[in-house]
């Protein structure tokens, strides 16, 4: 991994951890608060700049996004798994690849169905205004990765209230 990917996954830790409920960090409680959010954050990124890089989004990624759920689980989180539904709908249809669609649904284990459905709405927006303002438009079934926009509506989910 180069240098500055390196960087590029420390630099929104500060933003990241303060989003989080309590400034008391050493509470045993918020540990894996803490440490959910920093490995949630580093592996986002990761799966952003691979997929910028190579368009492909590792699938060692997507089961450590799904386990890191494991550190704050709560069982009303299983419903994020449907948000992935309609990405599975447009990958059967030859409109995207199947690695968005299990990393919607590992996050969705981390968020919970409307926060995850939040992200995707916030990462599809922001790959609109890509495609509109920086591409100069849609042209045809030109493939673009989508981990870095929906990375972004995931952290954005993750931390806002």
């Amino acid at each position: 991994m180069p240098a500055r990917a390196g960087i590029a996954l420390i630099l929104p830790a500060p933003w990241l951890l303060s989003g989080l409920k309590s400034t008391d960090v050493c509470h045993l409680g918020q540990i894996p608060a803490l440490v959910q959010a920093v490995l949630f954050a580093a592996l986002l990124l990761a799966a952003a700049w691979i997929d910028y890089q190579e368009h492909i989004i590792p699938d060692i990624l997507n089961l450590g996004i799904a386990l890191s759920a494991l550190l704050c689980f709560r069982p009303a989180n299983l419903w994020g798994l449907l948000a992935a539904v309609p990405f599975l709908v447009a990958a059967m249809g030859g409109g995207m690849g199947g690695g968005d669609v299990k990393m919607v649904s590992a996050c969705g284990l981390v968020l919970g169905f409307w926060d995850a459905m939040f992200g995707c709405l916030i990462g599809l927006f922001l790959m609109l205004c890509s495609c509109l303002v920086v591409s100069g438009g849609l042209r045809g079934k030109e493939a673009r990765p989508m981990a870095p926009f929906l990375s972004a509506g995931f952290l954005a989910a993750y931390v806002l209230p």
